[in-house]
């Protein structure tokens, strides 16, 4: 049966609609005055240097491998917009690996050999790879890497 047909059948007979899926984040109760006030604090700093944005690094180190939707193709059909949340598995496959960018360019890629990347991993990672890598071509910049529990260790 032609895809064309089951749109038909889907729409017309069984008056169902097309919705394209959406992925979201869920934000924890501190995240919207955590946001405000990065958001300010940037703003800040885009005032007093107008070259701040082309000096800030955002970094990453895991990538998920599993459970990948193309939104532009996928299509959930109901008589309404589902509002369904599906929770995604914590170890879920992923591949370690460090990467940052900045407006202009790409660092990276470092991919780790551990299968868990800890505050040790990390901080050799960076003090090896990644701070030459960038003291390299920038030398002035403001460095972000995600919230993952690790990156909290007291060494990095």
């Amino acid at each position: 049966m032609l895809w064309t047909t089951v749109r038909k059948i889907l729409h017309k007979r069984l008056k169902l609609h097309p919705c394209k899926v959406q992925l979201l984040h869920e934000l924890k109760p501190n995240d919207k005055t955590e946001r405000f006030d990065f958001a300010v604090c940037i703003f800040n700093k885009i005032d007093e240097d107008d070259c701040y944005l082309k000096k800030v690094i955002f970094s990453n180190v895991t990538f998920h491998v599993s459970d990948y939707i193309n939104r532009h193709n996928y299509r959930i059909w109901g008589t309404e917009s589902p509002r369904a949340v599906r929770e995604k598995a914590r170890n879920s496959p992923k591949v370690n690996v460090w990467c940052a960018l900045t407006v202009e360019e790409i660092f990276g890629s470092f991919f780790f050999i551990e299968q868990r990347v800890n505050s040790i991993t990390n901080l050799d990672n960076l003090q090896c790879y990644a701070f030459p890598q960038i003291e390299r071509r920038q030398p002035r910049v403001t460095f972000q890497e995600d919230s993952a529990p690790w990156h909290w260790g007291s060494i990095v």
